[in-house]
């Protein structure tokens, strides 16, 4: 599958800081941008984000897919350096290397206060042993949502209450696919993890080094990021972003429903997208949550979810079944969603196709509108509306005189909410060219 431009999966001083470490590695700076998020959210015990009536902590789970030397080891490397420059006292103090079983984990964690960042390298290997162990694959599940663990040892029981706990783990696809069993899946292991592809994007030559100052700067906009959580305590959002976030959780479930494959990684996907659009707030030394942290951190569980899919559609695990659909009805559906009218931000990136391929479609309007936001004016998409439900969705176009016509065509019109219903489009619709997709990285090379 093709890499996304990580700066629309990521806002603010966080984007800036995977904009000053891309250049200089030699691999997908998406690992970089997952390694940076999970390092911080480590680094903030005592923080929690809203989420409806109530809050949870902003630990991550993160794991780095890649092949044998693919840069996964890099890509936390460097994510580490900054974490060290930034909290040398907790890189020192609270890592767990390794996860040795259930009961010497909340031993481990319980000898740091409670507070740990574990990072395995091998992380299969804490799959297969979840599959023997089930107190293990439970463990690793409470933590993700904060809840107490303890050991069952009949003289010397350890108990964790709040346990605040981020992992980073590295694994292969082979192994991936190889360590997947139905009662994990269904039991919730797989859906705490943001899965996150790592691939070679660029060669830099043996020459070529890291300028000495990136990593302390970085360093440094992530400590006064640390001190501000620790201040914060509880990060909320902002009173537009209550409407974004409703139509980002139901565009995110609705792709997870369209694929079997994805229902049992996907159960929590917009916890995700909310711990994440907190922790590009904190970074950006805000309290509230924006839309655009919203949208970043929702194309960053997306771009997830379906890198979980294209990983696992190579093995004998469930396969997608979707069903699907034209340019026009994506277009609708997201026209719609949003309203009756989307800007180029909402509609395209979800539709797969460009500004020129959504105008040539029948009955899409196009036109600049200021949005009240003091910035300049966006382009917004619309339909124009038929008469009646079986009138066309084009404008009438004058008579013409062909040797042959040819019968319309019924093309399905998608409307949200209600029932499909069949219109009559045009002869001859113009074809939309295949989207080109262009590598962010090319000017690099």
């Amino acid at each position: 599958m093709n890499t996304p431009d990580y700066r629309t999966l990521c806002t603010g001083r966080l984007r800036a800081a995977v904009d000053s470490l891309a250049p200089h590695v030699e691999w997908s700076p998406v690992g970089l941008l997952g390694s940076l998020l999970c390092a911080f959210s480590a680094m903030l015990p005592d923080t929690r984000v809203q989420r409806g009536s109530g809050s949870m902590p902003l630990m991550l789970h993160v794991l780095l897919c890649g092949d044998t030397g693919e840069g996964k080891g890099q890509s936390w490397g460097v994510a580490a350096a900054v974490a060290k420059d930034a909290n040398q006292t907790f890189m020192a103090g609270h890592v767990i290397n390794g996860v040795v079983g259930g009961a010497g984990l909340i031993q481990a964690i319980s000898d740091r206060g409670g507070h740990a960042l574990i990072v395995d390298t091998e992380y299969a290997r804490v799959l297969r042993a979840g599959r023997r162990q089930a107190n293990l694959s439970q463990v690793l599940r409470d933590l993700w949502d904060g809840a107490t663990v303890a050991t069952s040892r009949a003289k010397e029981p350890v108990e964790v209450e709040d346990p605040r706990v981020s992992i980073m783990g590295h694994i292969t696809p082979a192994e991936f696919r190889a360590s997947m069993s139905t009662t994990d899946r269904d039991g919730g292991s797989y859906n705490r993890l943001i899965i996150l592809p790592v691939e070679q994007i660029r060669w830099l030559s043996e020459r070529h080094q890291m300028p000495a100052n990136i990593i302390p700067d970085i360093g440094e906009a992530m400590a006064r990021a640390i001190r501000h959580g620790q201040r914060a305590k509880l990060v909320t959002l902002t009173d537009d972003a209550y409407d974004a976030a409703d139509i980002i959780r139901k565009d995110l479930l609705t792709m997870a429903r369209e694929s079997e494959g994805l229902k049992a990684f996907a159960a929590r996907c917009n916890e995700q997208v909310r711990r994440i659009a907190g922790l590009f707030a904190l970074f950006d030394l805000r309290t509230q949550i924006t839309v655009a942290d919203l949208k970043a951190a929702a194309a960053l569980v997306r771009y997830a979810m379906e890198s979980v899919e294209a990983i696992i559609g190579e093995s004998d695990a469930p396969k997608a079944k979707r069903q699907p659909l034209s340019l026009m009805e994506k277009v609708r559906a997201r026209i719609d969603l949003h309203g009756g009218k989307a800007t180029s931000s909402e509609l395209l990136p979800f539709v797969g196709a460009t500004a020129a391929e959504v105008r040539a479609l029948p009955g899409v309007v196009v036109r600049s509108e200021k949005l009240g936001n003091g910035g300049r004016p966006a382009v917004v998409f619309s339909l124009t509306e038929p008469t009646d439900d079986h009138s066309p969705l084009s404008e009438p176009q004058p008579p013409a005189a062909p040797p042959a016509p040819e019968p319309e065509k019924s093309t399905p019109r998608l409307r949200m909410g209600g029932a499909p219903v069949t219109i009559s489009a045009p002869a001859r619709p113009a074809r939309p060219q295949p989207a080109r997709t262009e590598n962010p990285f090319r000017a690099a090379l």
